[in-house]
């Protein structure tokens, strides 16, 4: 992905490129938004360029992941209003 042809490309730059905590948030959206939008485009597509639309997806998860991870507030459980499953 070395040139930004497409908008889902532009929208995940800017997400990876992005230093303002309180902004990424909705640019992380839009940029999977826009990538969901490629997968249902008309225009064509080939295997390269949908792989790279999944990477894309799995890079955006982890870094919103991490991003979540690192700013979590602890939150007392009897604080919920609901009881959290577990899994496993």
């Amino acid at each position: 992905m070395q040139e930004c042809s497409f908008s889902w490309q532009r929208a995940f730059q800017t997400v990876m490129h992005e230093n303002e905590p309180t902004s990424v948030e909705g640019k992380i959206g839009l940029a999977r938004l826009a990538i969901l939008e490629r997968f249902v485009s008309p225009a064509s597509m080939d295997r390269n360029e949908e792989d790279e639309l999944f990477d894309a997806l799995d890079a955006l998860r982890a870094f919103d992941w991490q991003r979540l991870s690192l700013h979590q507030e602890l939150i007392p459980a009897g604080s919920l209003p609901f009881r959290p499953a577990l899994v496993g």
